[in-house]
């Protein structure tokens, strides 16, 4: 008999990721969305779709019905929208997940897998960093996603709703097309398609942890069944400057573009490194891609978005 999925936010882009990767895997899906974010020709056409939004009790409940489990992937997160309103970020983030695990509670359903962020952690002590590790959000983000964690262990040990939280450190790949575009992979790739200029925080000295989009969605078919209330951190414990990542995309797409100074940027720390040592011996997960390869796959996929020749420099 198939699992059956509910996936919340199943139309955006890690979402969607899994989406695919769920039916690859015989798993019976169902997708709510209300598309604010997310794009409808994204959700994989061997899985139902229902329009709707995680505030709306009745939508949630009417996705649920006859779920085994849910991924929760919707949420506001484009950072800089949550310095400008941040109420909406914890409606969103918080209130919905919580409409989310009342549904279960009432339906029965007893295992999550949620979307979290290394933005819980804010800027570190020491780097790879540990689930362990203190948590002081740097931004409303990071906090909305933190109360999240800390409502998931309430409904656990109150309600013994088995969930499951994904830390995600920065993830690339096909099908980010969050508009406005805001991740430095999607927006350099296509400025230098197009022969944009660039604009680069810090000088690119941050350090960052990105994580292929198809490894994330394994992740999360890693734990579906675990039990308990779990964090993880997915990364590829494996830092990277962001003024190197840029020279990489540049190298691939074989061509350069006018780099701005950017200077500062509020709400982003300095290191954000994973250690992902506690996934690894649970569950046995740990990411496949490395970074050229996911870089080249994602070159390959905006260079065929945007309908433009561009000769992929695999050297």
């Amino acid at each position: 008999m198939k699992q059956k999925i509910l996936v919340t936010g199943g139309a955006g882009f890690i979402g969607s990721n899994t989406v695919r990767l769920l039916c690859d895997h015989n798993f019976s899906v169902t997708v709510l969305d209300n598309l604010s974010y997310g794009h409808k020709g994204f959700v994989d056409a061997r899985a139902r779709f229902v329009l709707g939004d995680i505030r709306n009790p009745r939508d949630v409940s009417r996705a649920m019905k006859g779920a085994d489990a849910v991924f929760h992937f919707a949420a506001e997160s484009i950072i800089k929208y949550s310095l400008q309103q941040p109420k909406r970020f914890f409606e969103t983030n918080v209130m919905g997940l919580i409409n989310v695990l009342e549904t279960m509670k009432k339906l029965g359903v007893k295992h999550i897998v949620n979307s979290s962020s290394a933005a819980v952690y804010g800027e570190p002590a020491l780097v790879p960093i540990s689930e362990e590790a203190p948590k002081n959000p740097l931004q409303p983000y990071g906090a909305s996603k933190l109360a999240a964690e800390a409502a998931l262990s309430a409904y656990f040990h109150s309600f013994c709703i088995n969930s499951t939280s994904l830390r995600y450190f920065n993830a690339y790949g096909p099908n980010d097309e969050q508009q406005p575009v805001t991740r430095a992979v999607p927006l350099w790739i296509k400025s230098i398609i197009n022969n944009d200029p660039i604009r680069l925080y810090w000088g690119g000295n941050q350090l960052r942890d990105y994580v292929f989009v198809e490894d994330i969605a394994l992740a999360h078919l890693a734990v579906v069944d675990l039990a308990g209330c779990n964090q993880f951190n997915i990364g590829t414990g494996k830092g990277i400057l962001m003024k190197d990542i840029l020279t990489t995309i540049s190298r691939i797409i074989g061509k350069k573009t006018k780099i701005i100074d950017g200077g500062i940027r509020p709400g982003d720390p300095n290191r954000l490194v994973a250690n992902i040592t506690k996934i690894t011996d649970v569950v046995g997960w740990k990411p496949k891609i490395g970074l050229k390869e996911g870089l080249e796959a994602t070159v390959d996929y905006y260079k065929s978005q945007l309908n433009v020749s561009v000769k992929v420099n695999s050297k």
